[in-house]
């Protein structure tokens, strides 16, 4: 027969070492804007530049958030759940319909016109150690190009999670760290 004091003392450690043991999930929103606007977010994606959204400004009459991207700004407002953009000299076009359903397409134009199709609205994404679920993937495509076709998924009350390309020399690439809404949020 077993020592009964070795088997709990073994079980009690074990317990202990269960329960101090680091969580190495990232807390994730489940709800809220799928692209959430406000002076101070950012969002860092793996072996990219940093997205800041660094404040407001005034364009033909519509308050439009500034999002810069190294020496890239675009211009970005919500409304009725079509999520515009646009750079200073351009009119603006809808880059993300959050009301598409899924294999809706539309026409985004940024110097080019990219097809966008709503690929699917309840991707579960793991980012490191973390599930993160209810993310809409768009893909891009300009027709007859090559090589230019890449996704971009949006997650919840957290925006940007995940861009692939297929031109990219890193083919997949998540959310390291992102500050939503004075929040800060990591992907350990």
């Amino acid at each position: 027969m077993k020592n009964p004091l070795k088997i709990i003392v073994y079980a009690s450690s074990f317990l202990l070492a269960a329960a101090c043991a680091k969580d190495e999930s990232a807390y994730v929103p489940m709800s809220g804007d799928y692209l959430p606007m406000q002076a101070g977010n950012y969002w860092k994606i793996e072996n990219t530049p940093k997205i800041a959204i660094t404040g407001t400004k005034v364009i033909d009459d519509k308050t439009y958030f500034e999002f810069i991207q190294t020496t890239d700004t675009t211009y970005y407002r919500n409304e009725n759940g079509k999520i515009y953009a646009r750079h200073l000299n351009d009119g603006e076009t809808v880059k993300f319909d959050l009301t598409a359903n899924v294999n809706d397409t539309w026409t985004y134009s940024s110097g080019a016109d990219w097809i966008v199709k709503m690929v699917n609205k309840t991707d579960t994404l793991l980012i490191n150690h973390t599930k993160v679920p209810n993310c809409y993937h768009f893909y891009f495509d300009i027709p007859g190009a090559a090589d230019e076709e890449h996704s971009i998924w949006l997650a919840p009350g957290l925006g940007f999670v995940k861009l692939d390309c297929g031109f990219c020399p890193y083919p997949f690439l998540n959310l390291e760290k992102a500050n939503i809404n004075n929040q800060e949020i990591t992907f350990p």
